[in-house]
């Protein structure tokens, strides 16, 4: 077929896209496969999408509305299920419009399958469309899917070239050969910021900017989050491998920083790295050493995954909030008016995964003596407004570990490391380079 074209096969039921890009594969993988960047060119010209999920695993679900932007037509939904995923090289998935419930509109369902090749010093991006019989190929050719497909191809070539300002991930493969998507940008002494569970790295996005100005930061994407793959079964210890090839894109060392739930990653990772970690910073960890707060649930990451399972994403996501986070059941509803709500919902598998690592860390017992063993400098930060406990666990800390200082931040609470970036990265920063 055409470097860029469409093919309508009759004889078939197929529908097919092609389109050459200038961009590495990498990234054009990455457009596909990342939720703030596929949003930015999903659907026909003059239309915006809205991503709600996007689990780019097999048997994962994207969950995605476009709508024109001037109003003049109803939201088209649309609910994909991946089947085949191979980082880089193919996307096959079972898509179906949907209703307002999210639930197939009765149309039918269309197997996709989305190629990614090598082409030159580019790439080239195929879209095949399967139809069940010649009538849904028909109401699709009505619907103009084609073009759409191709005004949405056109799109990607201006988030894929360089000249529009755009920012594009890069990608690396890990140990086990999964593909972990990464942003590195600012020079200087280099610092990774790990990002803390239901977030991608946009989470950590304000505290990356400001300490570019100072540090050479890489950001990235963990495991079953935004660009990066999620090969089941999860294991934690994966994760330090992932860290571990950042680490060397780094130049073979770098300071490490995370806030809350992240902190434990964070020292597991220090651990296992040794002298290539230059140093830690912390903010607010958050482990239940005593009986200054209650514990978790002891089931709490069996109960998350069973309601993660049964799609019960929302639901997942409130009883963290109000079994294990303690936020009032009244602070709920708000709380999910806000953007970010859907966010956590969409990686709401995380937080299983995040309490794979934080076992035996949030029991309301002392830290475990033989976990962690790191000689690089450490600081705990603790929010002056925050709630008790993180000072007791940042000066259990220090009583475990070597070179552990422990810091106030004034002023601030539990959110600075997402909200408060300035004063934490101040912070950050005289510990570090001071």
């Amino acid at each position: 077929m055409p470097e860029d074209g469409i093919v309508i096969d009759r004889s078939r039921n197929t529908i097919q896209v092609s389109r050459r890009y200038a961009a590495p594969v990498q990234r054009a993988w990455w457009a596909w496969t990342d939720a703030d960047a596929i949003a930015q060119w999903w659907g026909p010209a003059g239309w915006a999408a809205t991503v709600y999920e996007m689990e780019v695993r097999p048997g994962g679900r994207w969950r995605f509305q476009i709508a024109p932007a001037d109003g003049s037509a109803e939201p088209v939904r649309g609910v994909a299920t991946y089947g085949r995923v191979v980082p880089d090289t193919e996307l096959a998935y079972e898509d179906s419009f949907a209703d307002e419930a999210w639930q197939p509109d009765g149309t039918g369902t269309f197997p996709t399958t989305v190629t990614f090749a090598v082409a030159g010093t580019g790439c080239r991006v195929e879209v095949l469309t399967t139809f069940p019989d010649g009538r849904a190929l028909r109401r699709a050719v009505e619907l103009q899917m084609a073009d759409g497909y191709a005004e949405a191809l056109d799109r990607l070539d201006d988030l894929l070239d360089p000249t529009k300002g755009q920012t594009i991930m890069q990608t690396i493969t890990s140990a086990d050969g999964t593909t972990i998507a990464y942003e590195k940008t600012g020079s200087g002494p280099a610092i990774i910021v790990i990002s803390n569970v239901a977030e991608d790295h946009t989470g950590v996005a304000g505290l990356a900017k400001i300490l570019a100005e100072d540090f050479t930061v890489i950001t990235f994407d963990r495991r079953g989050r935004g660009g990066s793959g999620d090969p089941q079964p999860y294991d934690p210890a994966r994760e330090l491998e992932d860290i571990a090839a950042l680490v060397e894109i780094a130049g073979g060392s770098a300071a490490l920083t995370s806030g809350s739930g992240g902190c434990a990653i964070t020292l597991d990772a220090a651990s296992a790295l040794g002298d290539r970690v230059t140093g830690v910073y912390l903010y607010d960890p958050p482990f239940i050493v005593d009986d200054s707060r209650p514990p978790a649930p002891a089931a709490y990451v069996e109960h998350v995954s069973e309601l993660v399972a049964a799609d019960r994403r929302s639901d997942a996501v409130e009883y963290m909030m109000t079994e294990l986070i303690g936020v009032p059941a009244e602070y709920l509803e708000p709380m999910k008016q806000d953007p970010s709500w859907d966010e956590m919902a969409r990686y709401a598998h995380t937080y299983a995964y995040e309490g794979r690592i934080l076992r035996g860390l949030l029991d309301g017992k002392p830290l475990p003596t033989d976990r962690w063993s790191i000689d690089a400098p450490i600081a705990v930060a603790v929010g002056g407004n925050s709630e008790p406990y993180f000072r007791v666990c940042a000066d259990a800390l220090a009583a475990l570990l070597p070179n552990v200082t422990v810091l106030t931040l004034a002023g601030q609470d539990h959110g600075a490391f997402w909200l408060a970036p300035e004063p934490v990265a101040e912070q950050l920063r005289g510990f570090l380079l001071d």
